[in-house]
């Protein structure tokens, strides 16, 4: 989502950036997005436009980070070929 917030209104967690199950970081996201947009909130003295420009800027990278792991782990988890299920299945599920 290319923006988690329009006019006056922001998500947070799997409103907005939900990883993935795989992520197992659903509640976290929620609290640390939550902290993240309150935390702008009183840095920019309530002013939601720059809140929320700061919100998007500053919690990207991160939520960016957590989704391209959730997709590592999924990948691994659930390969795409028979030679990758083989390669898996050989090293186990916690080898990866």
């Amino acid at each position: 989502m290319p923006s988690w917030t329009k006019g006056r209104v922001a998500l947070v967690g799997d409103a907005g950036y939900c990883a993935s199950p795989a992520a197992g970081m659903g509640g976290s996201l929620a609290i640390i997005g939550a902290t993240a947009l309150a935390d702008s909130f009183e840095k920019h003295k309530g002013n939601h436009a720059s809140a929320f420009e700061a919100y998007n800027k500053d919690l990207r990278p991160f939520i960016n980070e957590v989704q391209t792991n959730a997709i590592d782990t999924l990948d691994k988890l659930l390969p795409g070929t028979e030679e990758e299920v083989r390669l898996r299945n050989q090293n186990g599920f916690g080898h990866f």
